[in-house]
């Protein structure tokens, strides 16, 4: 009989509203993209775990003890982290192995498994999502991987949730995540994230009429990815939106705020949109995540007639930020120089099928 083999795909995300504020507990508002990291897993008849990332021109295998040794450590340094998020302290979560999150994803679901239903497997992960560019390419792959693993080893989904798993997976790689990324590459759609009373979040899905009525006309350029990691950027600028009455983080919440007043319109309203887009980008650009070649972009979409944003993190030195964000804006030699995604907004989250 041939092995049990199970096939999971997620689509990249872009942040619209709300990123770096949503770690301070503002809303946030994501969207799907068009572009998927497809996993494919497959059982051995061994304790070996065989991982191929082809567009990295990496193929590993690792016993399964090395794993589960390798996802205890890295919990503990997470730990570390959470008690004192620093810059320092995330390099030690983060590390600097290319499969980094796929062997932290492989242990933290061989964790859940009994010692003698611990077995090895292939595993081959394919994804057209830039890296280190703001469009969700590690939640996707926190999403697709988990989900194609637990599936493989038959665990619950009662017992063994997703979503949690996923969001465990994602702190190996931004550090103290919001949960939008993933959460939107689940669920697919228009996400908002959103504070209730006691601190609790909720996560709520927007209908696609809303996003093809708001966000009409809106294109996304790749400008390169960032030099620094998310969880690098988070941690090194995290303590400017800190305390009680901090005025940028006002601003940005004012932003957010505004934007799903406009969702909430039945009719385009492309002037507000432009000037909520403007505005975030301006306190993005205060907290100092947007490189000056980027800005000098921006400013001449603003000066066109149009408005621009990076989504994400964005990057604290070189020339390149991931995702930008662009309303209304003609075709201009600046952008010439960027990579435009052609992919639709809002398509369908998580896909899972045994093969």
């Amino acid at each position: 009989m041939a092995p049990v083999a199970v096939q999971a795909r997620a689509p990249a995300k872009i942040i619209l509203i709300g990123e770096h504020a949503a770690l301070q507990g503002c809303p946030v508002f994501a969207t799907t993209l068009g572009l998927y990291c497809t996993v494919q897993v497959r059982e051995r008849d061994d304790d070996q775990i065989e991982i191929q990332l082809p567009e990295l021109q990496i193929h590993r295998q690792y016993s399964t003890g090395a794993l589960l040794d390798y996802v205890r450590e890295v919990r503990q340094r997470w730990v570390c982290f959470r008690n004192d998020p620093q810059t320092h302290t995330f390099i030690g979560v983060r590390g600097n192995d290319v499969d980094h999150l796929v062997k932290c994803a492989v242990g933290e679901v061989l964790l859940k498994l009994a010692l003698e239903d611990i077995r090895g497997c292939t595993l081959r992960v394919q994804s057209s999502i830039p890296l280190d560019a703001g469009f969700g390419s590690s939640a996707a792959l926190a999403v697709s991987l988990s989900a194609a693993l637990l599936r493989l080893f038959k665990l619950s989904p009662q017992r063994h949730p997703l979503q949690p798993l996923a969001m465990r997976v994602e702190r190996y790689q931004h550090g103290l995540p919001s949960g939008i990324d993933h959460n939107t590459c689940l669920l697919g759609g228009m996400v908002e994230r959103r504070r209730e009373a006691g601190n609790r979040f909720k996560m709520i899905s927007w209908p696609e009429s809303t996003v093809h009525l708001q966000l009409h006309g809106i294109e996304i350029y790749h400008t390169g990815a960032a030099r620094e990691s998310t969880g690098h950027v988070i941690a090194a600028t995290r303590h400017q939106l800190e305390g009680r009455d901090n005025p940028l983080l006002a601003s940005m919440h004012s932003c957010a705020e505004r934007f799903r007043t406009l969702l909430q319109s039945r009719s385009p309203a492309p002037e507000t949109l432009k000037a909520l887009v403007h505005d975030y980008e301006a306190a993005l650009e205060c907290l100092g995540v947007v490189p000056k070649a980027v800005v000098q972009v921006i400013r001449a979409i603003e000066a066109a007639g149009g408005a621009a944003k990076i989504c994400g993190a964005g990057a604290l030195s070189g020339d390149q930020a991931g995702a930008l964000l662009v309303v209304d804006a003609p075709a201009l030699p600046e952008l010439a120089h960027y990579r435009r995604i052609d992919a639709p907004l809002a398509v369908g989250g998580l896909e899972v099928q045994v093969q």
